[in-house]
């Protein structure tokens, strides 16, 4: 049962044109070319108005009056049904946005449903199989059914008793007139939407809620639907598929590891439609495009989580990503920060060419999710994007663009790691193998009916045709599917923290949203990619190649919880509203490092001179710990090894790394003599470590003239 503004509800009654679908303009235009073709006269709007909600039987006595008593009607009528068909059967049933997730949350809080149409069922069959959303009624009542039609309330006291419920325990949902005036008069909880025409003040009397639209009443409903809770590692994803597009721009480890898991979960009742995640990785792109599906692995459960409903673009191809740009409703920018300022031009592209549109679809504001490791990484995009903007536009139309969509901070708390190339080809190898050997051994089967279930000759014949046509193509596209692609291995720690900017996100399972997101982008920035980039540096210089691995080995487990622990308490003044966030992801980290035997050192190594910068996550850490007075042995001992990782690995010269230093400290907000002992501790230490006595004099003058500065 459900409560809703404090009525208690155990069922609802669907209208089906103009509430569900957006059939009714459709209808309109089918009628007028039914009727131009039969009495060479359209149907006026004036007479179709008043149809609306009507009967077969009172639409005909109308046209009556209208045409007079020789009108063809049921020719008419007949003729339209046959060019509705046709276009549904072409281009779909046009639902209402946001029914998909109501109908969603109205059967998973237990209520009985039907459909109350005034469509012959025949028609209404079609439409909801169409639409696959007839698997949320229990039964339909149609108009071919009952003796008296809309406004008369028959047809939705039938439904609800049918339901074995009285007419006031159903709501009953309409969107003209006589739906409304039936409903009401039937005794339910009447909640009324606008379709083509405005209330009058008769519907809106008769209304127990008016919404402007499905998604108008979405929101109303979720505040008396529980929300769902986190979701768990192996939990499936939602069956149905809302009408929602998301973007995921950059299919990396994060993009395709993570974000594609995320948007699959969506609210827990419904998934978007379709996700398009661009590349440059030809192989990435046509492999997940070949199988139709990919997959994510968790190595801890064993579990190989598959994505679909996913589609791989080209990042290259400009009509692509501006059509991604067009119909997302949500995307979620994986981009390295190297890579922020060049495609900024293609997101720019896409944000005009989608303000420029004409299409009603376009009218709504995209939710940018930016996954970035930095701290305030919104205003560093936004920046970008702006100077994007300003070289194809004016100033006002890109202000205007920027302000109408919503640009929202992240911190992501999971490790993930794609495939190599290579990996890759070697697994689509030995699948491809398979394949040629399903495709070998691939006989005709059968097909068995029972005596309940045996069809006509006809119908035998038509089946053994259409099985005929699909068979080879069927089995091997099915083949394919069962074939998972590993592209990903991933931790399992599920959940996202985002800025709290954009309604959308409300209804997302795996957000954590908050008010001050520069606090988290700390926590992460510190404790997450400071310590694990400092572990990755000092398993390297003793040769483990994996995270996980380097955990195994006592001196690599001793330094990394005395890491995390000396840089959790520097934290514990900084972020002091943060303390729950702060233990739980200090947690995670660990158990994620212990576990993580598919996580290169080198991937998480990379680039240490950028992780070693001012105020970044090492030598901020060690700066904070300074200012407050604590103990920073550990974080010493990592930055150390991140620059004799440097010199070691990257081969870069001692000289450039010792000038890196230098500018860093500089940059501390700390005292002189603070400043100074800080250098002579890492450079002594970087010395020892690289044992080049034979440099030391020249840096000891450099270290003369920084202590003189």
């Amino acid at each position: 049962m459900l409560i809703f503004h404090d009525f208690p509800v155990q069922g609802t009654l669907f209208d089906m044109d103009g509430t569900m679908f957006d059939t009714e303009r459709l209808r309109f235009e089918t009628l007028k070319q039914a009727s131009e073709e039969l009495i060479g006269q359209e149907f006026s709007d004036e007479y179709l108005m008043q149809c609306l909600g009507l009967s077969a039987k009172t639409a005909e006595q109308l046209a009556k009056k209208f045409y007079g008593e020789d009108v063809p009607y049921q020719a008419i009528r007949k003729r339209a049904d046959e060019l509705e068909l046709e276009s549904v059967r072409h281009n779909g049933v046009p639902i209402k946005k946001g029914l998909i997730q109501v109908l969603e949350r109205l059967r998973k809080s237990g209520l009985r449903m039907a459909v109350a149409t005034s469509s012959r069922r025949a028609i209404a069959e079609e439409y909801l199989i169409n639409a696959n959303v007839y698997k949320f009624f229990d039964l339909l009542v149609c108009g071919d059914e009952v003796e008296k039609g809309k406004p008369h309330p028959e047809i939705f006291i039938t439904a609800a008793q049918k339901l074995n419920l009285q007419p006031s325990q159903c709501l009953m949902f309409e969107d003209s007139e006589n739906g409304i005036c039936s409903a009401h008069d039937a005794g339910g909880i009447t909640i009324l939407f606008k379709d083509i025409k405005e209330p009058n003040d008769r519907m809106l009397a008769k209304a127990n809620f008016y919404y402007q639209d499905m998604y108008e009443y979405l929101n109303a409903l979720d505040q008396y639907i529980p929300e769902m809770d986190m979701p768990q590692l192996q939990e499936p994803f939602p069956q149905s598929l809302n009408q929602l597009t998301v973007g995921i721009h950059g299919f990396g480890a994060i993009g395709g590891g993570y974000i594609a898991q995320i948007v699959s979960h969506w609210d827990g009742y419904t998934r978007p439609k379709r996700i398009l995640a661009s590349t440059r990785n030809k192989l990435y792109l046509e492999s997940v495009n070949s199988f139709g599906s990919y997959s994510i692995r968790y190595g801890q459960s064993s579990f190989d989580e598959r994505i679909d409903n996913l589609t791989v673009i080209d990042a290259d191809n400009d009509k692509q990503m501006r059509e991604m740009y067009m119909q997302s409703s949500l995307i979620a920018l994986c981009l390295p920060e190297h890579a922020i300022a060049s495609e900024s031009k293609m997101i720019a592209k896409g944000l005009l060419a989608r303000f420029m549109s004409q299409d009603l679809d376009n009218l709504e504001p995209i939710t940018f999710l930016i996954i970035l490791n930095k701290v305030c990484a919104k205003y560093l995009v936004l920046k970008h994007i702006r100077e994007a903007l300003l070289e194809i536009t004016d100033e006002d139309i890109a202000e205007h663009i920027l302000s109408e969509h919503y640009f929202c901070d992240t911190v992501v708390n999971r490790m993930v790691s794609k495939l190599s190339d290579q990996a890759l080809y070697r697994q689509l190898n030995i699948k491809h193998r398979l394949f040629k050997q399903y495709q070998a051994d691939l006989n005709e089967e059968t097909i068995e009916l029972s005596d309940e279930t045996a069809l006509t000759e006809k119908q035998e014949r038509q089946l053994s045709q259409s099985l005929e046509e699909m068979r080879d193509q069927f089995q091997a596209g099915q083949f394919l599917q069962n074939m998972d692609l590993i592209l990903f291995h991933s931790e399992t720690d599920m959940p996202i923290y985002v800025e709290n900017r954009s309604p959308l996100l409300n209804k997302m399972r795996q957000m954590i949203l908050v008010d001050q997101i520069s606090d988290i982008q700390i926590i992460k920035n510190r404790l997450w990619n400071g310590c694990h980039a400092m572990i990755a540096w000092q398993a390297s210089l003793i040769d483990h190649e994996m995270i996980g691995i380097a955990l195994a080995d006592q001196k690599i487990k001793k330094f990394a919880e005395q890491l995390v622990s000396e840089v959790k308490s520097g934290l514990v003044n900084i972020v002091p509203d943060q303390a729950k966030q702060l233990d739980r992801m200090a947690q995670s980290f660990m158990s994620s490092c212990r576990s993580a035997y598919k996580d290169p050192c080198e991937r998480v190594a990379r680039d240490p001179l950028r992780k070693l910068g001012h105020n970044e996550r090492v030598l901020g850490s060690i700066e904070n710990h300074i200012v407050q007075q604590l103990p920073y042995e550990y974080l010493l001992q990592g930055a150390v090894s991140g620059y004799v990782y440097t010199v070691k690995f990257l081969e870069i010269p001692i000289d450039q790394v010792m000038t890196h230093l230098q500018n860093a400290i500089e940059q501390m907000d700390i005292i002189e003599h603070e400043k100074n002992d800080l250098f002579k501790l890492i450079f002594t230490a970087i010395s020892a470590e690289l044992n080049i006595s034979h440099g030391v004099q020249s840096f000891r003058v450099k270290n003369a003239e920084f202590e003189t500065a």
